[in-house]
């Protein structure tokens, strides 16, 4: 389907002029065979609005009670379908919900969930819509798909405008005049099909994908633990571990205070962030000019691990590889350097993470309101176990090429990603 893609022929700026009859509206990228200029009208000009009830939520099904489309329902399904499990007890029966039906959130916590949307794709039977939102119906439903309804209202372009609406300090709400009074662009009902299948398309392998990284996880997490306790291979049995504490093994350090907000420096500096996602991303740093002490910089095979964090997070680590350098030790993140040549770095870094040590470092933080910490002392206590390091070189290797595997299944993830992302930013207008 992606093959028929092809470049518009029309300009996207066209909208810019001046005089209505002259507007002629194209997608940066549309469907071979198309070539028509989109539609924009003002929503109330193609439809009208309706407000969702207040009542008493019920976890019964009986009598004077129907499915209750919520905030969250919204918030979670750019398309809504039969999976509803909130009930609640109505007084009356106005404004039932019909396939076709658009939802808007109209209160949030924060500016991006404001205006949020959803399609109903689905005919339900005494349904309503929750009072935290307000419901919206084409005039003209054939004149339009749902598919293609449920990402052009949720697409980067309509979303700037919600936000641009949003209006709050510690909770933001959104007018229901100010977005019917918004418009929306939209092609003829062919070429909006073609649009609708694609994005489901799109979505249907993130979602394969996502699930296939998920149990690529599980295997992955439970290789480690066969490789770990000695089992996986017989000629891992009988062999003789040695028992050391972490501060034996490693000299653990503090790194130096910095900009961590700085987007620009002589040098990248490590922040909390840095590791987030148990690897360092560069992406995530701030910045130093100077560095008046050269032990400051990170050497390859140091770990850094996460120290201050909330109990979720504490424990969490990633090891420094040659494309990393030069990066310097931020403050906030303790420095593990082995000082001990009877154990690798990459075995040290793959025994942090198993569980039973991450359970250690838990158990032994200091638990504050918003996150936790561990000390140095407390840190340098924990008992490592680890063989001779012929073993531990081939369970490196192994866990490399696991490793591996799965950096190719996220990179797919990520491909998938960014060109849903590029086409909802040019397939929409």
């Amino acid at each position: 389907m992606t093959d028929d893609l092809m470049k518009s022929s029309g300009s996207g700026d066209a909208g810019n002029s001046t005089h209505a009859d002259e507007q002629r509206l194209y997608p940066k990228v549309r469907f071979r065979g198309f070539d028509e200029s989109w539609r924009t009208e003002k929503l109330k000009n193609i439809g009208e609005s309706f407000s969702g009830l207040s009542g008493k939520k019920s976890s019964d099904f009986g009598h004077g009670e129907a499915k209750y489309i919520t905030y969250l329902n919204i918030l979670n399904n750019p398309i809504i379908d039969t999976k509803l499990t909130d009930k609640i007890e109505i007084d009356n029966k106005q404004h039932l919900v019909k396939k076709g039906d658009i939802f808007f959130t109209i209160s949030s916590e924060t500016p991006q969930e404001v205006g949020l949307s959803s399609v109903l794709d689905t005919n339900l039977n005494e349904c309503y819509l929750n009072s935290f939102s307000f419901g919206y119906r084409l005039k003209e439903i054939s004149m339009f798909d749902n598919l293609f309804n449920s990402y052009n209202f949720r697409s980067p372009n309509f979303r700037r405008k919600m936000y641009i609406l949003a209006q709050g300090i510690s909770r933001y709400n959104i007018s229901k005049k100010a977005v019917l009074n918004e418009t929306i662009c939209f092609p003829k009902i062919s070429e909006q099909k073609q649009i609708g299948k694609l994005i489901k398309l799109m979505n249907s392998l993130l979602s394969l994908q996502q699930r296939k990284l998920e149990l690529e996880n599980k295997l992955k997490k439970q290789i480690a633990f066969y490789l770990y306790s000695f089992t996986l291979t017989p000629n891992f049995k009988h062999i003789e571990v040695k028992n050391k504490k972490l501060g034996d093994i490693v000299d653990i350090s503090n790194g130096i205070m910095g900009d961590s907000q700085k987007k620009s420096g002589n040098f990248k500096l490590t922040r909390i962030e840095t590791i987030s996602n148990g690897k360092i991303d560069l992406s995530r740093t701030g910045y130093i000019d100077q560095v008046s002490d050269e032990k400051k910089f990170l050497e390859v095979g140091d770990i850094l691990y996460s120290n201050i964090n909330s109990l979720t997070h504490i424990g969490k680590n990633a090891i420094v590889k040659e494309k990393h350098l030069p990066l310097v030790h931020g403050i906030n993140l303790f420095r593990l350097h082995i000082t001990n040549n009877q154990i690798t770095p990459n075995y040290l870094h793959g025994l942090l993470n198993l569980p039973k040590y991450k359970w250690w470092v838990k158990s032994h933080a200091n638990p504050a309101v918003n996150q936790a910490s561990i000390n140095k002392t407390e840190l340098s206590s924990l008992v490592i176990k680890y063989p001779d390091l012929d073993i531990q070189n081939q369970i490196n290797n192994i866990n490399y090429s696991v490793a591996q595997y799965w950096d190719i299944q996220y990179s797919k993830k990520e491909s998938l990603c960014q060109l849903k992302q590029f086409l909802l930013q040019n397939l929409f207008i």
